[in-house]
């Protein structure tokens, strides 16, 4: 019963957050958002979920019909299985695991696997493309990420994320860990996919990457699926460097979206390779010797 709580909550949250961003992003880009559909426009989320649910379900006919169906499904079913561990306030977590981390690491390491099937099972060249363009790019910033959270269980002492949360009501990790918050918020934009690193799904290059052929239902879900990983990795990043909810990082994400423009694929893999990942492990290496040296090791 939690659970399906948790899951109707998210749905809402999501809904309320594309219109947060769609008003935010005309707001910067001096253009008017969504306002016609109820007061201020806030009915819009509602009608737009009716109208994607409502519409008829195309099937390629080449596709692998059973994945094409079952891969958005997946996508959205494992994005929702983050908020098992993910404390929702203080004494409050559906699942405390000792290793909460851990289990974060795996299940947004199997992210992946739905985008691939969504774009392999359509049989289009453009969607497979941009399910190798994603293969590529999670790859690489799954690797950056694993080691952002190897600084926070280093400087935490633990692998429970509720734990990180309560130590940090002396001191935020943000303090002493300032520049690897900046390059996590980073990778967490490639991680989801947002722009200017949302090259899986450049409508300028691909038209939608691997939801091209997706629509009605199965589009609803790999949508349903992005903006919960976008809420999901920005409550983490709250958590693991302030230890509380903070509706900033969510902000970021919308207005990097509205101001910046896209990367070229190479730029993004050589970010994520030849800056970020050597500069995190150099960090890894020192972190250990200057907790050890003050004795907070």
């Amino acid at each position: 019963m939690k659970a399906l709580i948790v899951a109707l909550l998210m749905v809402l949250a999501v809904a309320y957050m594309t219109l947060a961003e769609r008003k935010l992003m005309g707001a910067i880009q001096r253009r008017v958002g969504p306002n016609s559909v109820g007061f201020l426009g806030l009915l819009q989320p509602l009608f737009d979920g009716v109208k994607l649910i409502l519409k008829e379900t195309i099937l390629p006919l080449e596709s692998n019909h059973w994945i094409f169906v079952l891969a958005p499904f997946l996508t959205f079913y494992l994005a929702l299985l983050n908020w098992l561990v993910i404390p929702l306030d203080k004494g409050l977590v559906l699942m405390d695991l000792d290793a909460s981390l851990l289990y974060l690491l795996a299940i947004s390491s199997l992210g992946v696997y739905g985008i691939i099937y969504s774009g392999w099972a359509a049989n289009s060249k453009w969607t497979l493309l941009g399910s190798l363009r994603s293969t590529a790019q999670m790859v690489s910033y799954e690797v950056s990420m694993s080691l952002i959270v190897l600084t926070v269980v280093y400087i935490g002492a633990s692998v429970n994320l509720v734990e990180i949360a309560y130590l940090q009501s002396a001191i935020k990790f943000f303090w002493p860990l300032w520049p690897i918050a900046i390059i996590a918020f980073i990778a967490a934009l490639a991680e989801t996919n947002r722009a200017p690193m949302d090259l899986p799904e450049a409508e300028s290059e691909l038209v939608a990457g691997f939801m091209t052929e997706h629509s009605a239902i199965s589009f609803t879900f790999l949508f349903l699926a992005e903006y919960t990983n976008i809420i999901t990795i920005s409550t983490l990043l709250n958590l693991f460097f302030f230890g509380f909810y903070n509706p900033i990082i969510i902000y970021l994400f919308i207005w990097v979206r509205a101001s910046l423009p896209r990367l070229r694929f190479d730029q993004l893999l050589k970010l994520g390779w030849v800056y970020l990942l050597p500069f995190l492990i150099a960090f890894l290496l020192i972190e250990p010797a200057i907790l050890y040296t003050f004795d907070l090791f």
